[in-house]
């Protein structure tokens, strides 16, 4: 099986088709781009060097969320319409497990993106016979809250990833014996990602395939807090 797979949920950009669990051909970029522009162009280019057209793939992959709003947004938009226009099957990986699959196989893992004001995106992992089990579902959480879940847990059994600077600091006051990867050496990979997608279910709904936020984002929130009612059949963008 051929897949193609994405993702530009975190500021590094990755993308590659897998033949079979082989890697025909990846970018791994951590230049400061626009996705938007770049995504595309990389798509054609890891086709170029595996030698395959769009037509050739079976399996189209991408990192669904949390992220970067708009990060999220751009592949999902572009996974959507490639399956759709090409007819061909789709899922949806959680960008937190794609982090996950390049931690260690003998520990709890712990793979963040950092939201700010001491919140993170967070998961809990752990390899059980090689495969990504997930312990404790992505979410959005404070650090605290996060960090007192994990006491069951020793200190060094526990992998934190994609750790900034401050959610380092925050660690180690709770876990000092812990491993931490930092942001510049937990890159997502697309190769891993692929192999992710191996086992998942495939989409059944294209149309109504959307980003996996994990939390508001500011035109939802500015809407409720007008008064309006959650309701998913209302758009929160307002007529004016």
């Amino acid at each position: 099986m051929k897949i193609l797979a994405f993702d530009t949920s975190n500021k590094p950009l990755t993308v590659a088709v897998v033949s079979d669990g082989n890697i025909l051909a990846s970018i791994e970029s951590t230049e400061k781009k626009t996705h938007s522009v770049s995504l595309l162009p990389d798509i054609q280019q890891v086709l170029k060097d595996s030698k395959l057209s769009i037509e050739g793939i079976d399996l189209i992959a991408v990192a669904q969320g949390p992220g970067s709003y708009t990060g999220v947004r751009i592949a999902v938009t572009v996974a959507k319409t490639l399956a759709f226009t090409l007819k061909k099957n789709l899922v949806g990986v959680s960008s937190l497990e794609v982090l996950a699959a390049d931690g260690s196989e003998d520990k709890i893992l712990v793979p963040l993106m950092d939201a700010r004001n001491d919140n993170a995106f967070a998961g809990v992992y752990q390899y059980q016979d090689g495969k990504l089990v997930n312990l404790i579902e992505d979410h959005h959480t404070s650090m605290e809250k996060l960090l007192g879940s994990l006491k069951q847990h020793g200190s060094d059994k526990l992998e934190f990833i994609n750790a900034t600077e401050h959610l380092t600091d925050l660690i180690k006051d709770v876990y000092p014996g812990a491993m931490i990867m930092d942001t510049k050496d937990s890159l997502p990979k697309a190769d891993k990602l692929a192999k992710l997608a191996e086992n998942k279910p495939v989409v059944s709904d294209v149309d109504n395939f959307v980003p996996n936020y994990l939390r508001l984002t500011q035109a939802e929130h500015d809407w409720y807090q007008k008064g309006h009612k959650k309701d998913g059949n209302i758009s929160y963008v307002e007529e004016v």
